[in-house]
């Protein structure tokens, strides 16, 4: 194994990575080296090259107020080889192809303790967020038990699992259970709403109407599984959901996170609904504080999954019910060009980068 790696690092927000090469790191007690082969590239990356969150209405976070390190290699969609391992940890991990659970928590706190380390607050060590990631040739994972077995999965298409597919299965979970003839409907149909489409198909639910502005993503869709479609650029595109459920619209997944995606999903959802938000697009919405109760509506935030939820994920995986969604390939040069194509809405599907070594 060469001394020397590459990684493709922030080295300040609102500028491009750039390729960097370093000493491999070295695992410590309880540590995994990984050799990355596969790293999915997500949107929110988007929004850590340029250094804030949107929030609406001029309000922002601004990442150099985080904890976040720089320079930061991101990626957090993650599949590799373990190379190495720490004292503490078992040596017939070499060689073993695994997914990464990137979603690491301090360990110590409610959250963490109760085994939602994706909701911890108190040090969070998310991996290509919080700690190094997996734009990279090698990567540190701070202990075997984020390591996910994945004999049998195309690894391009595992890679995404740990990001888009957990996200998704955790979405779909919250909304159970779905009220008997009731439809489903999913907005955006980017790489998180294609598998929400797949992913709603395989858990048994019937009636999936897929939403975007996108005549190419919403073919994709239906391909995928949707049971109907709607080009939400129509003008009467909320009259128009509730036509296509049949007035009996009991879910809104909302993968885009914008003031009309929300007010779409409010506006159309029945009574007793239940409406899970993802997306991250930002702004403020007006809502009228009676509306929830006289509607029974629930409106609930959701943030990656467990890594429970992601061994729960990796059967149906396996077992051939979840179409994957569409993939390129590209090598890992090709990073900023593709957070560029994310931003500007021309990625269908998935990116998922190989290493200059793999």
């Amino acid at each position: 194994m060469s001394d020397n790696s590459v990684s493709y690092q922030l080295q300040q927000y609102g500028q491009p990575p750039v390729r960097v090469e370093h000493v491999i790191p070295q695992p410590f007690a309880g540590e995994v080296l990984v050799k990355v082969s596969h790293a999915g590239v997500c949107h929110s990356d988007v929004y850590i090259m340029d250094g804030y969150q949107d929030l609406g209405d001029g309000d922002r976070i601004e990442f150099t107020e985080s904890t976040m390190p720089m320079p930061l290699t991101m990626g957090h969609e993650i599949v590799g080889e373990i190379v190495a391992v720490g004292d503490e940890t078992d040596n017939n991990l070499i060689g073993r192809r695994r997914l990464v659970y990137p979603w690491i928590g301090c360990g110590e706190c409610v959250s963490c303790k109760a085994e939602q380390e994706n909701h911890c607050e108190q040090e969070p060590r998310i991996l290509g967020i919080f700690k190094q990631g997996g734009y990279s040739d090698y990567i540190l994972v701070p202990n075997s038990k984020y390591l996910v077995e994945i004999d049998g999965v195309d690894p391009a298409w595992a890679c995404t699992l740990a990001c888009s597919g957990l996200t998704t299965f955790s979405a779909l979970k919250q909304m159970q259970p779905i009220k008997s003839g009731a439809s489903i409907a999913v907005i955006g149909m980017g790489g998180l709403g294609l598998m929400a489409v797949s992913m709603a198909r395989a858990l048994g639910i019937d009636n999936i109407i897929a939403c975007d502005i996108s005549d190419d993503r919403l073919v994709a869709a239906k391909e995928i599984g949707a049971t109907t479609t709607l080009n939400t650029a129509h003008p009467d595109s909320e009259k128009k959901l509730r036509e296509l459920a049949k007035n009996q619209l009991f879910g809104v997944i909302d993968m885009v996170g914008l003031p009309a995606t929300m007010d779409l999903a409010i506006q159309a959802c029945m009574k007793g609904g239940r409406i899970v938000l993802v997306g991250l697009q930002g702004g403020k919405i007006g809502l009228s504080l009676p509306t929830l109760p006289f509607k029974a509506l629930s409106i609930i935030g959701t943030y990656t999954g467990s890594l429970a939820e992601l061994k729960d994920l990796i059967p149906l995986a396996k077992s051939g019910a979840l179409a994957p969604m569409p993939i390129q390939t590209k090598p890992m040069k090709c990073l900023h060009g593709t957070l560029e194509a994310l931003r500007e809405g021309h990625v269908m599907g998935r990116v998922v980068l190989e290493p200059e070594n793999s």
